[in-house]
């Protein structure tokens, strides 16, 4: 199981290592104002560092995991939808890098390479701030609660309420940077605990899996 879900935990290391390797080599450059995605816009210097070992490799392996863990989880509706979500989460990570915006990524304006770069990103976040939401509220339906549950709809949450500030500031620009690292350290951080989580217990210890051995459990015993 860890080796399955081992992209959990890799593709956010790689992408936040690279993100500050590369930020290191740009005079001038904000977190605290600037997107990530400035470090690869088109024409900018050392983009292809940013572009491709950071959002292509480390989108790939975020990916990878929602596989993982469509593989790990009981084959529910839900499990199933919130699994694809995680790996669309990835697959925008990689496009982002693949499309990359303008100098200083103009929002409504630019090269259609631009808008289609700037349309990506919160279809990507919200694809996993919807797989935060749906694993949680399932893993509280399946447990009756759980350190996993809450944490995962806190984390939704959270999220959400950090998305919203992010497009606030979009306009002046005003921390914006700041905003999107604290949004997408939340969901890195979520993908890390649920991978690491899987690989340590395992499928028969994921909290929907104990309920159902709990249930066939009691059905064993009833017809005993």
């Amino acid at each position: 199981m860890l080796k399955s879900t081992l992209g959990g935990v890799l593709g956010p290391v790689i992408f936040s290592t690279v993100m500050i390797a590369a930020a290191s080599n740009r005079p001038g450059y904000s977190h605290i104002r600037q997107f990530i995605s400035e470090l690869g816009a088109t024409g900018s210097e050392n983009a292809a560092l940013m572009n491709y070992a950071g959002f292509l490799l480390g989108g790939l392996l975020i990916a990878s995991f929602g596989v993982a863990l469509l593989k790990a989880l009981p084959k529910k509706r839900t499990t199933l939808i919130a699994s694809v979500f995680v790996s669309l989460f990835g697959l925008g990570v990689a496009a982002s890098g693949l499309i990359s915006c303008d100098i200083g990524c103009p929002q409504g304006s630019g090269t259609t390479e631009n808008l289609l770069h700037n349309a990506i990103a919160p279809i990507a976040f919200l694809c996993l701030i919807a797989a935060t939401l749906m694993l949680g509220i399932y893993w509280w339906q399946e447990h009756k609660g759980g350190v996993l549950a809450s944490y995962s709809v806190g984390t939704g949450i959270a999220s959400l309420l950090l998305l919203a500030l992010l497009v606030s500031s979009l306009e002046a620009r005003d921390m914006t940077g700041l905003w999107q690292r604290i949004l997408l350290g939340l969901l890195f951080s979520w993908c890390i605990v649920v991978a690491l989580r899987t690989a340590s217990n395992g499928d028969r210890e994921l909290p929907s899996n104990k309920a159902m051995e709990r249930t066939r459990s009691a059905q064993n015993r009833t017809l005993s």
